[in-house]
């Protein structure tokens, strides 16, 4: 070995470091230190030891300094009265600080276990509750610091027994936990058999793995003051080296480098062999510690230490780190792409160890402030160059600018943008981006002097992607996450952080994976968001993103080479097969809608041993993305990144690119940030990150189009291109008399599929605007066609901004969103369709494409609105389909262009597709070649699936000439033949091959949707498993049925579906329907039912930001990363039970099971989804279930119950009633389980009704938990809310949209609008004359009204008036409505005349005179109403029946005759019409007659119905057509279903007057008028089964059967509550009732007690007051009278009641108070005071101020004398006995009128005033003035504090601080306090609280109230008494929430 004559201290480091003299100061306990609960509950409530139950904390105190966070001392009662001391530390650095808390946890107690003196005991490490920002603490046992450091004798001789004592337990070098050196991780998390240094275990040497501190210096060493012994603290253990330990001791910057300390060390614990080396290796150990003093020690003068001289070098040669293989003169040389080129000889690996100590070492920084790990130069490989994979030795060298990590190359100041370049594998910082890797030419610094790009900071980013070498092989995601990490903590002198500006990405190669790795990681990641908020753009340069073929080619070199490296993980995810590539694909595609993207690939080859190769092929370059540009650059994959010069075209291109990126941001906002809240402005430049989550189309429509075009073989298909008709279709839609649908027709498997992606990619040749969708028989969401609608949507959103921020601005306005339960197509129509798109002028004409139309759900209406549709641009449709009907164009008079498919068409396709594949299989013979072709065409009979199904056969049985014959004689003409054959095939394996081949054609046929590989191999668990290569074995085993495209699995065809399902096998079908769906059903439920999800789901949820505007994202997707079945499973699962037997009583079982234990984790991860559509789905599918269980029963043979456990009866009403209970928790939590998905256990399950299945099932009963009570215990309520509009009022009529519900009182010309989601008020529009009509426009943005002198129409959602019209003439309007563009609006009148406004002009475009075609009538109709395409117009007369007039005739041609309606008597119902409701598809009327019998009159089939057993008074449809809504003279409502108006649900009540009746637009909400009461209800019962699934044709028994329907009572015509107190012991409250009553009732369950009182029955008690002690109970009703009673308690529950007062006021009472001896009482009402004796029961003084009064009183907290008057102006005392000031100098008359600080100058009012439970602080709000004593409103909401120890003052004043105002825009409702904090009802419905001058983000959400608890007047009630108890009025009933103040 080489010698070393001496490593010692440099002279450096001796300069610029000195040994501090004397002790350290101790540290000193100061101040307070508030401490979270979660340290509390976390370290106090476990009954062990000191953390014994009913520990409290006294006292907490800052104690010492640390860099990383805060420490205390923290003194804590026990309960046996002694005083616990505990130490604390707080570290606010993330998921950093988690690390290093549960790290030093973790080696505390490993210590602990070893020397329990030597160390602070640990008690617990944890998270603070508030969720952002991330605080973790950690809790242990307090000692008294005395001298530090420690003395040397004590310290060593400790620290060498605890080396010595201690035993790993693996007997390995490592730890359990990444333990934490500062706030570096190190990584030690695995046991490794060697250290790092060779000679300690070589020649028979072992070296005992050890127990170490981990950072043992000054600082974290002392005397213990009460032991008067040495201990350590701070430790960040691991096992290895005891050494290590005295590394830190050999700085002189410590005291620990006396050398006393090393020399009782050495003492007590024997040096170890070789010994001569012991200072070689403690200066190795000592740069551990050097190097992160140089990292997080701001000023170190580390920074000036040389440790780079050749001694070092030499010493690390010594203790055999630094090894060179002899042997190896010659490496193999490599280049950017990592592939070997011209390898010399296969270098030979010596045996090295593990490196435990240098994979210890922290993650560094360089001196340009990026963190690096080991480091490895992927240039030292080179020849003549020593090479190592350790960090160490890499940091040692690294002298260039060329090594890893982030480095800033050009700076300049207010920089335009960031752009970063990340290279690609074996590449490096600077080489990559160099000419023949020169670094003189590198080019991204040439961009710092280009005119229009010097304005970007430009770096560069180097990670070990060198596939040479063995350290750990890290993978894509560590590189980016490495990558993140870097731009998160870049920091270089004056230099701005990354993240305040846009950002873009240059990347080579694997580069860009690592790019897109990033931004998905970062998107879901808080830490990284806002930085990658701000990213731009990427530009991609030969980037693989489908993978390379060549990928796999490396990594088998790499194990082929003798002791070469391994292959890596990295490059294993570039094969074109990669899970891995593939998971980064989906994810970025979902999130990268709003990046710039642009993609070069490489034109040239490079040579690959004999060949020339693409290393990255041009398909696999391209992301196929709407907004990617594209572009081949002329280089090969080395050169694409690399320019030789400023001139060199590549580079030119490159940087034209980035200018032309760089001049965009120049001409925006540079921040490029998304819309922040609802209300911003919509503009052009709208990201199209929002598209996705309002259409939900997250799947990129040209991925399945880059599908199909794959099997478009070069030169064919394009003759389609060159017919007439298609060209004349392309460039003659905007003639009318050219057809503009083209219409494909074809057999099945004729190729037109295929025709129809040469057609769109034709028509993008052009350079067309075109949008397609392909219909798919094996997806079940692609085969609807709202699904087509959604999806053509959301392409011409991505690539049309004008549409899209229309699109947006619809959802802005209106709130409408198709990703939930508005999918309805005829929604979807109306709102973007109808509303937008067709009334849109585009620049040029638009083209869809629909393949496959005849497998759309609903055909017939797709097809009859595309060819009927209107629209100001120009739009041809292109229709692909088996035969069927073609119907004739309406508007066009002209037939479609009709194109049907024969042989002679697709003959030259297939000959050429034939010729291609024989030439490619089959020996070079031509004769051979010839006859094989002509067989197969004679065959083919035009079928393209039968060509290539041949093909595949021949391709392996061509040997011989006879295999040939063979094959092509056995092979069957005709798809059914073909079929049976493969199936044959299939059959004839060996039986475990054929069950696995079934098994899969189960999945694959009978899924919703094409699974994954990954997906497929847990499907396949737990009955078959390990397979090798599932993909591989499902195309040799499947018989050609299956066919396997970047990775998902699908059926061959639609028709290979059909015959697997249909074709029968002995007597069955090899798939049994039910049998598959039965099984796929157990294994998802089976799949579900874990504990495991819950933990799994705790990682992926966030804390809701309520500052930002909820942009949705799927979480799901984040948990399906590793558990690929998840989201099948989860969304799916429910459609495969619809589908199953109903006997099978596995199933029946295993659904039990589910529900019962699992049910919660898998709404759970609903909400993770973000889509509850999901949820409400499952209860259509299991309610179709339900409903095919009772029509099968008895009618077939697996029918028989004998074996069940539970009767099928009894198991349908259980599931019956959870598909009700899912339906239920969407519609009353929806908005906050999606915010809160972990909400579902525990939040909740208490509010739902203990007669309901989550009730009775998850329901807690543990004493702190959150419950519910007072509410009915035996189900749902179906009324969400009930709203009025005063109570002096009478509504007249209702109208809903998807965001609002409009009710019209037309006597004040009002309209009042309501919130739809919350039912909350959002404004009231002013007509200003009485009103008799109001009309929505189809896309629910706007409405009309029609007063008695003018035309009215409104923006609804800012009540702007937006047009006016003067009514002219004396004709009544008796009808108004908007036409489908929403540009004329039209106005039936008594003379039955029409008139027509233009809305631009606002006058008359035309007048429609009708003709009365009944000569005897000569009065004015009773109704008119326009159809929905207000085409047509129904008019009807008292006793006579009504007609139809068609508008749209020709005014010129003479007039034609109205269409009647049948009536053969005069007693005929017809004769007595009142209401006309048109269906809403125009094709039918509903006349409701006089005698309340209904006729539909069908028009188009003259034929009319009547329905006489509803008994309506008034009525409404469905938009989808599927409900009639009526109600009777009594009030009793029902729901009836087409087409045969069956009964399905009914509301019974009792004379009750409802005037107006309508569905939401989705049809699950209806909403009533009865007075100046709007009533909004929600029966689970409009959540029909799916009606296609009870049409299955498998399904048996009588499909005329319907379902029970429910029958309910009204609940909202109980008595309500108008009024709420509660008493002081938490035991009781009173109601008081709008029928005058005052009730008492049990606080517990609310049970009622007993009546106290009445008011008159006809005056409601608006105010109701309970004294403190419990003895007066006074109240005041709407007409001023006031009742006060004395209680007293005879015995438990028995009142005695005394009367006291009982006089009236002219006005009504704002507020009761009691003095503090409730001696006196205070009368307040707007304008007057009294004061009223109880004793004496007279009114001792009174003030009458002769106006509204803004003021609240309360009682004096510190003088009982005495009673404050506060204002939003003023604050006085007053005497209780007099109402005179107590200062008779300062009475109001005289004060003067100042504004005190922070109030606005507006008129505002008291609205409410409570002082805090510790008596400190006097809490108010007030809120702008509305003229009504109980308003209250969120708008204009102001909070203050008053200090009680300011009322001494002459003038106090009041508390506004920011930090109040802040909170203030919180608060939707205030509720009242609670100890010492403010308990509010925040935007979100939370019920909050914040601590008093705590900061505004201390505040802390505790629980929520559901939506039907939303109610403004009812939350107006609600109190909470001093216990924290909670009471809501609901109805006539009361919730009371107990405990949740505590969560």
């Amino acid at each position: 070995m080489e010698s070393i004559s001496d490593i010692g201290i440099s002279e450096v480091q001796q300069r610029v470091e000195q040994t501090p003299s004397g002790l350290i100061a101790p540290p000193v306990a100061t101040g307070n230190y508030q401490v979270d609960e979660s340290v509390v509950e976390c370290g106090l409530a476990e009954a062990d030891g000191p953390r014994e139950a009913g520990s409290t904390v006294v006292h907490a105190l800052s104690y010492g300094e640390s860099l990383w966070g805060k420490t205390a001392k923290v003194i804590v009662r026990l309960p046996d009265g002694d005083i616990q001391n505990y130490f604390l530390k707080v570290v606010s650095l993330g998921s950093t600080g988690r690390s290093m808390c549960e790290g030093e946890y973790e080696s505390l107690k490993e210590i602990y276990q070893v020397s329990p003196d030597f160390v602070p005991r640990p008690y617990a490490w944890g998270r603070y509750r508030e969720p952002q920002p991330e605080i973790y603490f950690l809790l242990a046992e307090f000692k008294d610091i005395g001298d530090q450091p420690a003395e040397p004798a004590k310290l060593a001789k400790r620290l060498a027994d605890l080396h010595q004592r201690s035993r790993s337990p693996t007997g390995k070098f490592g730890f359990h936990f990444a333990t934490c050196h500062a706030k570096i991780a190190q990584k030690v998390d695995s046991w490794e058999d060697s250290w790092l240094l060779l000679p300690l275990q070589s020649e028979g040497r072992v070296l005992k793995p050890c127990l170490v501190h981990g950072d043992c210096w000054d600082g974290n060493t002392a005397m213990d003051i009460r032991t008067d012994d040495a201990f350590v603290f701070d430790v960040c253990s691991f096992y290895g080296h005891n050494e290590y330990d005295t590394g830190n001791w050999r700085a002189p910057r410590h005291r620990l480098s006396n050398k006393a300390y090393i020399e009782n060390y050495k003492k007590n614990f024997p040096v170890s062999e070789p010994e001569e080396d012991w200072d070689a290796r403690n200066l190795l150990y000592s740069l551990t510690f050097n190097i992160g003093n140089t990292i997080y020690i701001p000023g170190s003068s580390q920074r000036q230490v040389d440790i780079l001289g050749g001694a070092l070098r030499a010493m690390l040669r010594k203790i055999g780190i630094h090894r060179k293989d002899p042997q190896s003169s010659e490496q193999a040389e490599s280049d950017d792409d990592g592939l070997v080129r011209r390898p010399q000889s296969a270098p030979r690996a010596t045996s090295e160890p593990s490196n435990a100590l240098l994979d210890k070492l922290p993650e560094h920084t360089s001196a340009h402030g990026s963190h690096q790990r080991k480091t490895s130069n992927a240039d030292s490989s080179y020849p003549g160059e020593e090479t190592t994979d350790l960090s160490i030795t890499a940091l040692l060298d690294a002298r260039t600018f060329d090594q890893l990590g982030l480095h800033l190359v050009h700076h300049v100041q207010a920089a335009v943008c960031d752009v970063v370049f990340v290279h690609g594998l074996c590449g490096s910082a600077m080489k990559t981006w160099s000419w023949k890797r020169d670094t003189a030419q590198f080019w991204p610094a040439w961009l710092g002097d280009d005119e229009q790009l010097h304005m970007m900071r430009v770096f560069t980013f180097g990670y070990n992607s060198n596939f040479k070498g063995r350290g750990t092989n890290l993978n894509i995601t560590d590189f980016a996450k490495d990558l993140l990490l870097h731009l998160l903590t870049f920091s270089q002198g004056d230099s701005e952080p990354i993240g305040g500006r846009p950002i873009i990405f240059v990347a080579h190669s694997l580069g860009g994976l690592v790019v897109k790795k990033a931004y998905i990681i970062g998107k879901h990641d808080p830490q990284f968001s806002g930085i990658i908020a701000q990213v731009y753009g990427m530009l991609f340069l030969a980037t693989p993103h489908r993978g390379s073929q060549y990928a796999k080619v490396l990594n088998n070199i790499l194990a082929t080479i003798p002791m070469g490296p391994p292959p890596k993980a990295y490059v294993a995810s570039l094969d074109a097969q990669s899970e891995a590539l593939q998971d980064i694909n989906e994810q970025f595609r979902i999130i990268c809608q709003e990046l710039a993207l642009i993609s070069f690939w490489e034109t040239s080859k490079i040579s690959f041993g004999l060949r020339k190769i693409h290393v990255v092929e041009k398909e696999s370059a391209t992301l196929g993305y709407p907004q990617e540009m594209s572009s081949g650059l002329n280089a090969d994959h080395h050169t694409i990144c690399k320019f030789q010069n400023r001139e060199d075209n590549n580079y030119v291109i490159v940087r034209n690119t980035m200018r032309l990126w760089v001049g965009r941001l120049k001409a925006r906002d540079k921040t490029l940030r998304p819309l922040k809240t609802p209300t911003a402005p919509m503009h052009i430049d709208t990201p199209v990150s929002y598209v996705p989550s309002i259409l939900e189309v997250h799947e990129a429509a040209e991925d399945e189009l880059n599908v199909h075009r794959s099997h478009v073989l070069e030169g064919t298909c394009q003759w389609i291109t060159r017919r007439r008709d298609l060209q004349a279709w392309i460039e003659g839609l905007s003639n009318p008399q050219t057809s503009n649908v083209f219409w494909l027709v074809g057999l099945p498997a004729a190729g037109k599929t295929i025709l129809s992606s040469v057609v769109i990619d034709h028509l993008q040749f052009l350079g067309k605007s075109c949008q397609y969708n392909f219909f798919s028989s094996g997806h079940q969401s692609k085969r609807t066609a709202a699904y087509c609608l959604r999806s053509i949507a959301t392409q011409l959103a991505i690539a049309n901004a004008e549409f899209r921020a229309r699109l947006l601005a619809l959802h802005e306005k209106t709130g409408v969103t198709f990703n939930s339960q508005n999918q309805v197509f005829k929604v979807i129509w109306e709102k973007i369709f109808e509303g937008i798109i067709i009334k849109m002028r585009f620049q040029q004409p638009l083209y869809w494409i629909l393949d496959g139309i005849d497998e759309a759900d609903q055909q017939s209406l797709l097809v009859t609105r595309l060819t009927k549709m209107q629209p100001i641009s120009p739009i041809g449709v292109f229709f692909a389909s088996r035969p069927v009907k073609i119907p004739p164009l309406p508007y066009r008079h002209t037939s479609p262009t009709t194109l049907f498919l024969t042989e002679k068409d697709t003959c030259g396709d297939i000959y050429a597709y034939v010729q291609r594949s024989v030439e490619s299989v089959l020996p070079d013979n031509k004769q051979i070649k010839i006859d094989v072709i002509k067989q197969i065409m004679e065959k083919a009979s035009g079928s393209f699936l039968w060509v290539r199904l041949a093909l595949e056969a021949l391709e392996h049985n061509w040997h011989t000439e006879d295999d040939i014959h063979r094959v092509l004689t056995e092979m069957p003409q005709g798809m059914e033949s073909l079929y049976s054959r493969m199936l044959t095939k299939v059959e004839n394996q060996s039986p475990r091959l054929r069950a696995i081949a079934e098994r899969i054609l189960t999945w694959v046929a009978c899924a919703w949707r094409p699974l994954s590989i990954s997906e497929l191999l847990i499907a396949l668990q737990p009955d078959y498993t390990g397979f090798i290569h599932l993909e591989e074995t499902v195309v040799d085993i499947c018989g050609h049925f299956v066919s396997v495209h970047n990775s998902q699995v699908s059926i061959i065809h639609m028709t290979a579906r059909e015959f697997l399902l249909k074709k029968v096998i002995e007597d069955s079908p090899f798939i049994d329907s039910r049998e598959a769906h039965t099984h796929i059903a157990k294994r998802c439920l089976r799949y579900l039912s874990s504990d495991e999800w819950r933990r799994v789901f705790k990682h992926f949820q966030h804390p809701f930001d309520h500052s930002k505007r909820d942009k949705r994202q799927n979480r799901l997707l984040l948990a399906e990363d590793s558990h690929p079945f998840l989201g099948y499973a989860t969304c799916h699962w429910a459609f495969h039970v619809s589908k199953a037997h109903v006997s099978s009583q596995a199933l029946g079982e295993t659904l039990q099971e589910f529900f019962n234990g699992y049910c919660l984790s898998w709404i759970e991860a609903i909400a993770l989804s973000q889509n509850l559509r999901y949820l409400t789905k499952s209860a259509q599918y299991l309610k179709a279930y339900v409903k095919r269980m009772s029509r099968t029963k008895g009618s077939s043979p697996f029918d028989s119950p004998v074996s069940w456990t539970f009767m099928p009866e009894q198991l349908s009403g259980v599931f019956k009633s959870w598909a009700n209970d899912f339906v239920r928790v969407v519609g009353k939590f929806g908005l906050n389980l999606v915010q809160c998905p972990s909400s579902i256990h525990t939040l909740i399950p208490p509010f739902c009704p203990r007669g309901s299945m989550i009730g009775e099932t998850f329901i807690t009963k543990r004493e702190r938990a959150l419950a519910v009570s007072g509410l009915p215990y035996d189900g749902w309520n179906d009324c969400l809310a009930s709203v009025s509009v005063g109570e002096d009022l009478t509504a007249s009529r209702v109208l809903a949209t998807d965001r609002y519900f409009l009710v019209l009182v037309g006597s004040r010309g009002s309209i009042f609008v309501w919130y739809a989601d919350t039912c909350e008020s959002a404004r009231v529009i002013q007509h200003q004359e009485y009103v008799n009509l109001m009309a929505l426009d189809d896309t629910q943005k706007m409405v009309a009204t029609a007063g008695t002198q003018t035309y009215r129409i409104w923006d609804i959602s800012t009540g702007d008036e937006i047009h006016h019209i003067p009514r002219t003439g004396h004709a009544l309007t008796v009808t108004i409505a908007f036409d489908i563009k929403a540009s004329d609006f039209l106005v039936g009148l008594d003379d039955c005349s029409v008139t027509t406004y233009n809305l631009n002009t606002m006058a008359p475009k035309s007048v429609f005179q009708s003709r009365n075609p009944l000569t005897l009538v000569q009065n004015c109709p009773t109704t008119m109403v326009f159809s929905p395409d207000h085409s047509k117009v129904a008019m009807a007369w008292r006793g006579k029946p009504p007609v139809v007039w068609d508008l749209s005739a020709d005014p010129s041609e003479p007039p034609q005759q109205p269409q009647q309606s049948r009536a053969t008597i005069s007693t005929d119902a017809l004769s007595g019409p009142e209401t006309l409701q048109w269906f809403p598809d125009g094709d039918s009327l509903l006349i409701l007659c006089q005698n309340t019998v209904v006729v539909e009159w069908r028009l188009y089939d003259e034929e009319q119905i009547e329905h006489s057993h509803m008994q309506p008074r008034e009525m409404a449809v469905s938009q989808d057509q599927n409900f009639l809504l009526t109600s009777d003279h009594a009030g009793t409502m029902s729901v009836w279903m087409f087409p045969r108006l069956s009964l399905i649900y009914r509301l019974a009540n009792e004379n009750e007057f409802i005037r107006s009746l309508t569905f939401s637009p989705d049809g699950q909400r209806f909403y009533d008028i009865r007075g100046s009461v709007c009533n909004v209800w929600e029966p689970d019962a409009l959540i029909r089964a799916d009606e296609e699934i009870l049409e299955d044709q498998s399904s048996v028994g009588d499909l005329s059967m319907v379902t029970e329907p429910v029958i309910r009572s009204d609940e909202s015509s109980q008595c309500q509550v108008t009024a709420l107190a509660s008493d002081s012991t938490d035991r009781y409250f009173s109601v008081g009732r709008e029928d005058g009553t005052v009730v008492i009732q049990e606080a517990l369950n609310g049970e009622r007690i007993r009546k106290v009182y009445s008011h008159s029955s006809t005056c409601a008690v608006i105010i109701l007051f309970w004294s403190a002690s419990g003895r007066y109970m006074v109240s005041g009703d709407e007409s001023g009278r006031i009742i006060t009673k004395r209680l007293e308690v005879k015995e438990e529950a028995k009142w005695a009641v005394f009367a006291v007062l009982d006089i009236s006021l002219s006005e009504s009472v704002q507020q009761f108070l009691f003095s503090h001896d409730e001696k006196l009482l205070l009368i307040s009402t707007a304008t007057s005071d009294h004061v009223w004796s109880m004793k004496t029961k007279k009114e001792i003084c009174s003030r009458r101020w002769g106006s509204r009064q803004s003021r609240r009183w309360i009682a004096h907290p510190l003088k009982p004398s005495l009673l404050i008057w506060l204002d939003p102006k003023e604050v006085h005392t007053y005497i209780w006995s007099k109402l005179e000031h107590s200062d008779p100098l300062q009475n109001p008359a005289e004060v003067p009128q100042v504004l005190t600080p922070g109030h606005p100058s507006t008129n505002k009012v008291v609205q409410w005033i409570a002082l805090t439970e510790n008596k400190q602080n006097i809490v108010f709000e007030t809120l702008p003035s509305t003229g009504h004593i109980s308003t209250r409103s969120s708008s204009g909401l102001h909070l203050e504090l008053l200090s009680t120890s300011d009322l001494g003052r002459r003038h106090p004043h009041t508390l506004a601080s920011n930090c109040m105002a802040d909170l203030a825009g919180r608060v939707k409702r205030l509720i009242g306090t609670y100890q010492d904090t403010i308990v509010f009802l925040d935007y979100n419905f939370w019920i909050c609280t914040w601590r008093i001058e705590s900061v505004v983000l201390d505040v802390k959400r505790h629980f929520f109230l559901p939506r039907d608890w939303l109610n403004s007047e009812t939350l107006e009630m609600a109190i909470l008494n001093r216990h924290g108890t909670f009471f809501c009025p609901k109805h006539g009933d009361v919730a009371i929430v107990r405990n949740g103040l505590r969560l």
